[in-house]
């Protein structure tokens, strides 16, 4: 009871202290922050709420403006694309009206009763006996001056051959003779290659092979002429010669050798028809020469005899 006693005198005696010194610390106070300052602080405290509240409204009125703004480019956009597809639109409308109307396919006539199928023909060439399968012909022509004094018969057999083409052939020309510069060869159509056959085509195949009767002289090359054939477009050949091969104009080979030759050369890749022209009975080996070369070669062999005599008999 003292201890709280003293306590409790001690506690009366600060209350009554600080009550006494009170009005000694409100007057420092006053003496120590003039009114002005007050003043001061005051106003400035209401000067920052007032620039506040206008930064604030600034800060809004930017966003607003930031707004319209992209809500102005997404307007723009918006119509720039109406505007382009009204273009594509007018453009496509444009092309269609140009474009010219397809007429509808007309059918085919359908017969009543068709039939049986066709056949493939077997045969797709035949000459006076001599037959082929083959497409690409090439008719060469034996130039040698022997062959003067044939001339009609010559041309006989080369218009049975070139008018016996159908529409499916190509056909190739080749002149060929030995003259004093060497082997020379003269070919229809100039290119070098095959000429498919219509009507306009066999007349100027006709008229070249003429033109080349008129041009005999020389020896036969043939070796030259076969190895070029061969080398060259088509898949059968037809020879229009009078069967006699001079071996110098041969590489020095024997009309028995020079078809062993040829043979060996060709290979078995072209078909060889050979067709002999004048007396070819009046010269041992001409008939043997044109049997054994397209006997050799998957050919045929036929004889044209002519009534006159050449200008080596």
């Amino acid at each position: 009871m003292s201890a709280i006693d003293l306590f409790a005198a001690a506690m009366g005696a600060f209350a009554l202290l600080a009550i006494i010194l009170l009005p000694y610390y409100q007057s420092e106070i006053r003496e120590n922050t003039p009114d002005n300052a007050l003043s001061d602080l005051l106003r400035a405290a209401e000067d920052s709420q007032t620039e506040s509240i206008v930064k604030k409204k600034a800060l809004e009125a930017k966003r607003s403006a930031k707004a319209q703004n992209v809500s102005d480019i997404k307007s723009d956009a918006q119509k720039l694309l109406e505007v382009l597809r009204g273009a594509e639109a007018a453009l496509l409308e444009k092309q269609a009206a140009a474009r010219p109307i397809a007429a509808p396919p007309v059918p085919e006539p359908i017969e009543e009763d068709p039939g049986p199928a066709p056949q493939e023909a077997k045969v797709s060439f035949r000459f006076l006996g001599m037959k082929t399968k083959k497409d690409d012909i090439v008719m060469a022509v034996d130039m040698n001056r022997c062959m003067g004094g044939h001339e009609e018969s010559i041309k006989k057999a080369a218009s049975r051959i070139i008018t016996s083409l159908q529409d499916n052939h190509a056909l190739r020309i080749v002149g060929f003779q030995q003259t004093d510069s060497g082997p020379r060869t003269r070919m229809w159509p100039t290119s070098g290659g095959l000429t498919r056959m219509n009507g306009a085509n066999k007349k100027s195949a006709e008229a070249y092979a003429a033109r080349l009767t008129s041009s005999f002289g020389g020896s036969a090359s043939m070796l030259d002429a076969f190895t070029k054939m061969i080398n060259g477009p088509g898949q059968a050949i037809f020879l229009v010669s009078d069967g006699l091969p001079n071996p110098r104009a041969n590489n020095g080979l024997s009309p028995s050798r020079l078809a062993q030759e040829i043979t060996r050369i060709n290979g078995g890749r072209k078909e060889i028809h050979t067709v002999v022209v004048g007396n070819y009975f009046d010269y041992r080996g001409t008939v043997e020469f044109m049997e054994t070369l397209a006997g050799s070669n998957n050919g045929n062999f036929m004889a044209l005899a002519s009534t006159r005599n050449g200008v080596c008999d």
